[in-house]
C-alpha cells in the first residue's frame, strides 16, 4: 500500500523517473527527450517549492507518483526562465524553447489562479484513488496558505486526465485545438 508524504530533495531522481515514464513514448524511449521533459515538469518544483510538493511513496518509501505545485506564478515566471530554461535548452534545444514559453498561461491566468500543479502516477498505482488523494492533500495545503486558485495544463487528447480533473471540480478555462492543449482551474476561495 502506498502512502502520501511531503516531497524531499532526495526524492528528485525518482520523481524525474516518474515524470519521464508518464510523459509518453518519446520521453520513455529517448534519454535526451526524457531528461528534458523531467527537468521541465518536475525538477524546478522539487528544488524550489518542496513545501508544496507531495509524493506517493511505495512500501520502500520510493516515490511512485507525485503532485508538484508552485503557489506563486510571478516567482515561477522569473525563476524558471532565468535558472531552469537555460539548463533545459542545453539538454535539448526544442524543449528549451518550449520551456521559455511555459510560463505564459500562468501569467495570463495567474491573478485568479496563482498556483499551478503537475501530477503523475506510475501506471501500476493508477485507478486506486491516489490521484484524488494527492489533489486533496495539495488543495488542503494551498488553502492553509490562502492561495485563491490553482490551474493545470493537459493535453487535449488526454481524455482520462480531463475526466479526472472534472470529477474534482476543475473547470476548463481554455481549450486550444491549435495547440492541442487545455487549461483547467479551480477556485479555492469557495
Amino acid at each position: 500500500m502506498a502512502t502520501i508524504r511531503p516531497a524531499r530533495l532526495n526524492d528528485l531522481p525518482n520523481i524525474e523517473y516518474v515524470c519521464r515514464m508518464t510523459a509518453g513514448t518519446d520521453a520513455r524511449e529517448n534519454e535526451e527527450i526524457g531528461l528534458a521533459v523531467a527537468k521541465t515538469f518536475s525538477t524546478y518544483y522539487v528544488c524550489e517549492c518542496t513545501d508544496t510538493c507531495f509524493v506517493l511513496a511505495d512500501d520502500n518509501d520510493k516515490a511512485v507518483g507525485y503532485i508538484l505545485c508552485e503557489p506563486d506564478y510571478k516567482r515561477f515566471s522569473k525563476l524558471f526562465i532565468k535558472k531552469y530554461a537555460p539548463i533545459i535548452y542545453k539538454i535539448r534545444k526544442e524543449n528549451g524553447l518550449m520551456a521559455m514559453v511555459l510560463p505564459i498561461p500562468y501569467r495570463l491566468f495567474g491573478r485568479k489562479y496563482p498556483a499551478h500543479l503537475h501530477i503523475d502516477i506510475l501506471d501500476e498505482y493508477q485507478n486506486m484513488g491516489y490521484g484524488a488523494k494527492l489533489i486533496d492533500t495539495l488543495l488542503t495545503e494551498l488553502k492553509k496558505r490562502n492561495v485563491k486558485g490553482v490551474m493545470l495544463t493537459a493535453s487535449a487528447d488526454n481524455d482520462g486526465a480531463i475526466r479526472f480533473y472534472k470529477r474534482l471540480n476543475f473547470k476548463t478555462i481554455v481549450a486550444s485545438k491549435k495547440l492541442n492543449g487545455i487549461i483547467m482551474a479551480k477556485n479555492l476561495c469557495d
